[in-house]
């Protein structure tokens, strides 16, 4: 048996060394081609593949891992809701006020469609669609669905209204591209300057409104109280009236009589004095 020097024992190790390095070189190459094959699929999200050479596939892709060809390119979309919020959005009211007003909506983009949307836009992230041709489209239905409503109506109860107004004409807007709108909210609008002071003595208008009508229905109310305490007052002496009558006073001074005959009476023309019986007569004689 051949006895192993130093030296082969070096050539050997090298030769393990190397063909180790070949073989992590191999797999390396192998996963980077193969990453090169593979895309990846967001949940809630299809992908529409498309190549410089053989356009856009009909087929998309679903969430999950799918093998696409080299030189494929994939863009995605959602299809489940996302929310996109849009700050500052000027409009104009029917009163003529200008205001600028946050937005905020969920949207989603149907399955079936979403190659539609790519052939309208392109090879685009779907961001950028929300940035441009959304924000674009959502700002002419808040100036078309808010110019319905005065300054005031934005502010108060009917900015639900006005809310629900802008996402019908939104959505029915954008809606044959294949983008479904849902929960549009409006934020609380802000004036400018001369507006804001405009609803401030409108509102200070209505508050003295509402005060002077509060007093007048505490005053009405007072009237009304005093009137049927009077009419009870009436009513009471009209039963009182009525129940007297010259027997019932009779019977009344009967009652309160102590039996000692008054010192002096009168009857018609005739009156009579009782001469105290303990005085002694007094002569007529000088």
């Amino acid at each position: 048996m051949e006895k192993l020097t130093p030296e082969k024992k070096s050539r050997g190790g090298n030769r393990k060394v190397l063909g180790g390095s070949l073989v992590a070189l191999a797999l390396i190459i192998g996963l980077a081609l193969l990453s090169m094959f593979i895309e990846k699929i967001p949940n809630g999200y299809v992908g529409v593949v498309y190549s410089p050479n053989g356009g856009v596939q009909d087929e998309t892709l679903g969430q999950g891992w799918h093998l696409v060809g080299l030189f494929d390119k994939v863009t995605v979309y959602p299809v489940r809701m996302q929310t996109v919020n849009y700050k500052d959005i000027q409009v104009a009211t029917s009163d003529g006020k200008s205001v600028t007003v946050d937005f905020a909506y969920n949207y989603s983009i149907q399955p079936d469609k979403v190659v539609d949307v790519f052939n309208q836009f392109g090879p685009i992230e779907v961001e950028q669609i929300e940035d441009s041709y959304l924000r674009t489209r959502l700002w002419d239905a808040g100036r078309k669905g808010i110019a319905k409503y005065s300054v005031i109506d934005t502010y108060g109860e009917k900015s639900s209204e006005a809310a629900v107004n802008v996402q019908t004409l939104f959505a029915d807007d954008i809606k044959e591209l294949g983008f479904v709108v849902d929960n549009m909210t409006l934020g609380v609008p802000k004036p400018d300057e001369s507006t804001q002071a405009a609803i401030n003595k409108r509102v200070e208008a209505a508050q003295e409104l509402e005060r002077k009508q509060i007093e007048l229905k505490i005053a009405q109310a007072e009237a009304q109280k005093k009137k049927i305490e009077a009419q009870g007052i009436a009513d009471y002496n009209e039963i009182i009236k009525a129940s007297i009558s010259p027997e019932v006073i009779q019977n009344k001074w009967i009652e309160k009589w102590d039996g000692v005959m008054p010192k002096a009476t009168g009857s018609n023309q005739l009156i009579s004095i009782p001469m105290d019986e303990a005085a002694p007569a007094t002569s007529n004689q000088p």
